[in-house]
């Protein structure tokens, strides 16, 4: 049984890329879609926070362009996991083109951080893998969870799952 397979057996996938290049979004949607994600997308920040104000409970993962129009990964990652408390959803930045916008962007919780021009199919599998990683903490956390050993990855962190409370008056 593969990682969608037993992923996939809890509910399914779901993904919100926001990209503001179409041609790059569609790319990433169908590396996704290899994956088995349900993907969504939006080409600006402004889209992408009414999207994610709507879906974030059903969401696994944040896939996001570095300089998206309207509100940057950096925003969108700190809104998620300081002024939301949001703790299951995993994001995965791409087009950072630097090792310090890399060090900020972990250090305001982004689970993933993919340099300029990499292959969609890399960042499909790194969404998946934060995802796994993901929900092995939260197995953690609650035993009824599932598990998901992979090689050369970190230990999971312990992760707590709380709403997105008050985001769409912290977001206007």
């Amino acid at each position: 049984m593969t990682f969608t397979d037993h992923v996939t057996a809890i509910r399914p996938l779901r993904a919100l890329v926001l990209h503001p290049d179409d041609g790059s979004a569609l790319s990433l949607r169908r590396a996704l879609e290899a994956w088995s994600f349900s993907v969504l997308s939006a080409s600006d920040g402004d889209t992408g926070l009414e999207i994610l104000l709507g879906e974030v409970l059903a969401l696994d993962v944040l896939v996001i362009a570095a300089d998206l129009p309207g509100r940057d990964a950096r925003s969108f990652a700190e809104l998620i996991r300081r002024a939301g408390g949001e703790r299951d959803l995993s994001i995965v930045v791409v087009d950072a083109s630097s090792p310090q916008l890399e060090a900020e962007l972990l250090a305001a919780g982004v689970d993933r951080v993919i340099g300029p021009a990499a292959d969609p199919h890399l960042v499909a599998e790194a969404a998946a893998s934060a995802v796994a990683l993901r929900r092995n903490a939260g197995r953690r956390a609650a035993p009824a969870a599932l598990e998901i050993e992979l090689e050369d990855s970190p230990a999971p962190t312990r992760a707590r799952s709380s709403p997105l409370r008050g985001m769409a008056l912290l977001a206007s």
